[in-house]
């Protein structure tokens, strides 16, 4: 059974709410609840608009959400809040994130643009991958 919690003081911020909802929603599914189970990063995510931003810690079958920026992340994906619901829509194929239909090439055009900054994209190629994975709606 995978462990998702909100860290004290998390549940005033909307955002890490609403995800760490979707994520235990998503981790329902096998196949992404195996990713989740391998998952160890720590994932920060900015919404430049909404004035919101948070970390996600997961290690290998437990999440844990913070409101806010939380150490050192691995990751960092900031943005609008509209390209994040764009990520969250990202289609699966072949067990990859799929970028060559309209919402996968929105999300690559922004990422080009700098309307998207993903950092440790190169660096932690595989923690991203299965964090697109299991943050997918699709």
């Amino acid at each position: 059974m995978a462990d998702v919690k909100l860290a004290p003081g998390a549940e005033e911020v909307a955002m890490a709410v609403m995800i760490s909802d979707m994520l235990k929603a998503n981790i329902e599914k096998p196949e992404k609840l195996k990713d989740f189970n391998k998952l160890k990063a720590r994932v920060y995510i900015q919404a430049k608009d909404a004035e919101t931003e948070m970390t996600m810690v997961f290690d290998r079958g437990s999440l844990t959400v913070y409101g806010g920026k939380e150490g050192n992340p691995d990751i960092s994906i900031i943005t609008d809040a509209a390209t994040l619901l764009d990520l969250a829509n990202i289609n699966i194929k072949y067990g990859m994130p799929w970028y060559f239909d309209e919402t996968g090439m929105a999300v690559v055009k922004k990422l080009l643009k700098g309307e998207l900054k993903l950092q440790g994209m190169l660096t932690h190629y595989f923690a991203l991958n299965r964090l697109t994975k299991i943050m997918s709606l699709n």
